[in-house]
């Protein structure tokens, strides 16, 4: 019999003025899932609200935002643990500001949808696929090498919160960039980016008018443009 797994696939980190933006893709055994009732079909392979089964220890799983740090954090190893499979992505600071923050998450999912495909499909060659996607835009995955074994992709608006494989792919993003944020604090201590992790916050503004903008900050962003604008134009000679 052909095997089917359903991959969810979240991101973490459009927002921010720094860093890269993480995308996860993850594929949850089916044996653990369970349809929502307010589900809009009632196949597994296309429902839009799935939850995972009320006896497992992840069932208290839901979209990372609503998640505290530390739930977050003890959730990440048994999701790791309990996943098929899952794949992490990360696309940065520059290659956004070459594509657009859109286009560079969907390439990004895109990449990602391809990793845990190919892991699987080591194991099982035949095997065929679902991609929920968290939003309201799909990637192109049509000239992946694989195409033809995906029977089905969906986006679901707020899906993090609503499909489990979207909601493990959305923890696993926000604890690996969070972390990774933390990581780089250590390198920059005078940015707290510990604290803000690249999102605009008045105390990251006042780091980068104070200390000036890291190779990460992404500079097509306001008001990092602007910064990097406004530091051009301190070095423009007008010739009349």
């Amino acid at each position: 019999m052909t095997k089917h797994f359903i991959i969810g696939v979240d991101e973490v980190g459009r927002g921010p003025l720094l860093g890269d933006v993480v995308v996860c893709a993850l594929i949850f055994d089916k044996a653990i899932l369970s349809i929502k009732e307010d589900s809009l079909s009632t196949d597994l392979h296309t429902a839009d609200s799935v939850g995972i089964s009320h006896n497992h220890p992840l069932s208290a799983l839901t979209d990372s935002k609503k998640l505290s740090e530390k739930k977050r954090e003890a959730l990440f190893s048994l999701i790791e643990q309990t996943a098929s499979a899952h794949q992490v992505v990360k696309i940065s600071a520059s290659l956004i500001d070459q594509l657009n923050i859109l286009q560079a998450t969907l390439l990004g999912m895109k990449q990602a949808v391809a990793g845990v495909m190919a892991q699987m499909l080591a194991q099982y060659p035949t095997a065929t696929f679902s991609v929920m996607v968290d939003g309201n835009k799909l990637p192109v995955l049509f000239d992946l090498p694989n195409y033809q074994q995906i029977t089905h992709e969906q986006a679901i608006v707020k899906g993090d919160g609503k499909h489990a494989c979207i909601s493990g792919a959305s923890v696993i993003a926000k604890v690996t960039r969070d972390r990774d944020m933390v990581a780089l604090s250590k390198l920059y201590p005078d940015y707290g980016i510990e604290q803000h992790k690249g999102y605009p916050t008045a105390a990251h503004i006042q780091a980068i008018e104070h200390y000036g903008i890291l190779p990460m900050h992404r500079k097509s962003f306001a008001p990092i443009k602007q910064r990097v604008l406004d530091k051009k134009g301190e070095h423009t000679v007008n010739i009349w």
